[in-house]
């Protein structure tokens, strides 16, 4: 497991990568109606300067109807030079290691998701989509 608070500076930068909100025309639906909410994470390797992990969340309807929401929050998190080369880095999942190694910062990401898609889909008067607004705990850990 990487140790980000050695291999990272601990300043990071926290920003809104993407949003995509799109409105389905409906056809007569018939039947139910299922509500997918999928999560993504991805790091992207940037030179020798740092790695820019996005967590995405896209929430789509089966059949196709009402609405597409895709909302991306992104960290952008800077080497610290005195270790960088102690890593190989390109030979590593990042994505996998930050889920691991900056709970924290994942459930920062996902927080500002959670609220966005909330505002987002109460805009048009509607009841808000509440999304989680962390990662799962653990099998066996305590809720």
């Amino acid at each position: 497991m990487i140790d980000f608070n050695r291999y990272f500076l601990h300043e990071h930068q926290i920003f809104l990568d993407n949003l995509n909100y799109e409105v389905v025309k409906l056809e007569k639906a018939t039947g139910e109606v299922k509500l997918n909410c999928k999560d993504t994470i991805v790091a992207q390797l940037i030179d020798k300067v740092g790695v820019k992990v996005t967590f995405n969340r896209t929430l789509s309807f089966e059949p196709e109807g009402m609405f597409f929401l895709s909302v991306t929050f992104g960290v952008m998190m800077r080497f610290n030079p005195v270790y960088y080369d102690e890593i190989m880095w390109k030979n590593i999942d990042i994505a996998g290691e930050f889920k691991i190694g900056c709970p924290h910062i994942l459930t920062n990401l996902m927080s500002r998701t959670s609220m966005l898609v909330s505002q987002i889909t109460s805009a048009s008067g509607q009841v808000p989509i509440i999304t989680p607004g962390g990662p799962a705990p653990a099998k066996g850990a305590a809720k």
